[in-house]
């Protein structure tokens, strides 16, 4: 696939241009299903790519206004470039920055929900390594996930919401990291397919809350014969939203 070749989104109602490297699949997909924000709300998202996940979002969520913060320039410039194909620039904006340095972008305590999807692989020397142009998206820099969610935590309201989606095995480190800040906390298992261990968790917090935990019952994607769950079908082709 080169930048001009352009796959369909929430059944064909959306067409995300990639480009060169990583691309955005399953993962961008729920978690922007997870996203349910009622009314004007201000929805952020942080390190956006080319928008798959951003737009997507955004179009469940119509009355909601939303920024996506994205630190390659080329990725960013994709992302504004997907945002006017789907004509959705009253509604979506892209900002080109660093994640550590929010502050400079994005005002305290100023927006409902923070969510993202952090680079899932913390050090580049473990193998499996994507090719340049790809590993931004899968090896964490520096900043690492504690500042993923204490950046996001900054900027996000008493009251309001983060969610984000990660490989299971960082379930411990996430519910460590939200626990100071939020309560209200939803752990979501993503099954590959019934009888599986969770490969993936959506968690989504709370900011200021002290309700408990929620442990909820897994999310299936397959079936044996590894086709979509008739439920995992509909909330990918954006019919039904990923409710936890």
């Amino acid at each position: 696939m080169n930048e001009l070749e352009i796959p369909f989104f929430m059944d064909g109602a959306l067409r995300i241009a990639q480009g060169k490297g990583y691309r955005a699949g399953m993962d961008a997909c729920l978690l922007a299903a997870a996203i349910q924000v009622q009314g004007a709300k201000q929805v952020l998202e942080l390190g956006s790519g080319v928008g798959t996940a951003l737009l997507c979002a955004a179009w469940r969520n119509k009355s909601a206004s939303f920024v996506g913060i994205e630190k390659q320039s080329h990725l960013a410039k994709l992302a504004m470039d997907n945002i006017t194909r789907n004509q959705l620039d009253n509604q979506v904006q892209v900002k080109q920055g660093d994640i550590a340095d929010l502050a400079a972008i994005i005002a305290r305590d100023s927006v409902d929900h923070v969510f993202f999807n952090p680079p899932f692989q913390d050090d580049a020397s473990k193998g499996n390594i994507p090719a340049k142009g790809r590993d931004t998206a899968f090896v964490a820099d520096a900043s690492g996930l504690g500042v993923w969610i204490a950046q996001g935590i900054s900027v996000l309201k008493s009251r309001g919401y983060m969610t984000l989606i990660h490989r299971a095995e960082y379930v411990d480190e996430i519910l460590s990291l939200l626990k100071p800040v939020c309560g209200d906390i939803h752990i979501l298992p993503i099954l590959p397919r019934a009888g599986n261990n969770a490969h993936r968790v959506l968690v989504r917090g709370r900011k200021g809350s002290r309700a408990t935990a929620t442990l909820c019952a897994p999310f299936v994607l397959h079936e044996n014969d590894k086709q979509h769950t008739d439920l995992a079908d509909a909330i990918l082709r954006g019919k039904q939203a990923l409710v936890f």
